[in-house]
């Protein structure tokens, strides 16, 4: 086997596996999945060679297994196409809605972020005195308590669930807590700031979710998209039980140029400890 075959085989065997896994960027799997046709009509056009040289040489054994080869690595692009398109479908608002339904009794014994980390979110989000502010997907309303602390003048707040959200209205009956679908919810008055704290990656459509938003904020306010760990240990997660119900989180600069049509992006942060970026509205 030379240098090429051996290339090929890499591509072939080793691509295929990755072409629809989510923690690779769906742009990086859309390379992937053409060089991966590429190579495999490479092989392709080398076997009907064989077939070919097979019939003129009166070697039925070689043509035949040329046929075979073919229809092997045209059932591996098949199949492997399908699989790309699978992971490329949007998610299924209705099964967020109800694995979160689910998890909310418990939702409350989940451990969050250290209390530096929350603040230090929430001092680059600008949550201060006497401002508005939007929770979106605010669970049973973890992060109530923080912007209470900080003497917000007002908590309203947005879930796709019911349990959720009958578990953060008992709790908190000083919000506004609204079951909703954030990607086309509308208010009749703007905000100050608008917080995604451990959410972003449920939303099935993330551009129109930050389009929408952003008609809901004050001339300069401040749209935060937060975590309280990295993007390496938030994607670990999501990809084993939730996979179906989450998004991968995009890299920083993917996330700000998102942004970028209706804020000037001024916080970037993706480390061992948090994810968070922040803007402000043009």
């Amino acid at each position: 086997m030379n240098l090429l075959d051996f290339l090929g085989d890499i591509v072939i065997f080793g691509f295929s596996d990755l072409i629809d896994n989510k923690k690779v960027s769906h742009k990086t799997r859309k390379r992937l999945l053409i060089t991966f046709i590429i190579v495999s009509l490479c092989y392709v056009g080398s076997f009907l060679f064989c077939i070919l040289w097979g019939i003129k040489q009166d070697n039925i054994i070689l043509s035949v297994l040329a046929i075979l080869c073919i229809l092997f690595y045209l059932y591996l692009m098949i199949k492997t196409v399908r699989r790309y398109n699978e992971s490329k479908k949007k998610i299924n608002k209705d099964n967020v809605k109800e694995f979160f339904d689910f998890f909310a009794p418990r939702w409350d014994d989940e451990p969050i972020a250290e209390k530096k980390i929350i603040n230090t979110i929430l001092d680059n989000a600008e949550i201060t005195e006497g401002i508005n502010v939007l929770d979106i997907g605010c669970g049973t309303g973890v992060m109530f308590p923080f912007y209470m602390e900080r003497n917000v003048q007002s908590i309203t707040a947005v879930d796709l669930s019911p349990e959720m959200v009958k578990i953060a209205k008992s709790k908190f009956p000083q919000a506004a807590v609204i079951c909703g679908d954030a990607e086309n919810i509308t208010f009749d008055k703007n905000f100050d700031v608008v917080m995604i704290y451990n959410a972003f990656p449920h939303f099935p459509d993330p551009e129109k979710l930050i389009e929408n938003l952003s008609k809901h904020l004050k001339d300069g306010g401040r749209l935060s998209i937060a975590h309280g760990m990295s993007k390496k240990e938030l994607d670990d997660i999501h990809m084993k039980s939730a996979s179906y119900v989450s998004n991968i989180l995009p890299e920083c600069d993917e996330l700000a140029k998102m942004l970028s049509p209706y804020f000037n992006v001024d916080i970037k942060i993706s480390d061992n400890k948090m994810y968070q970026v922040t803007g402000t509205k043009k």
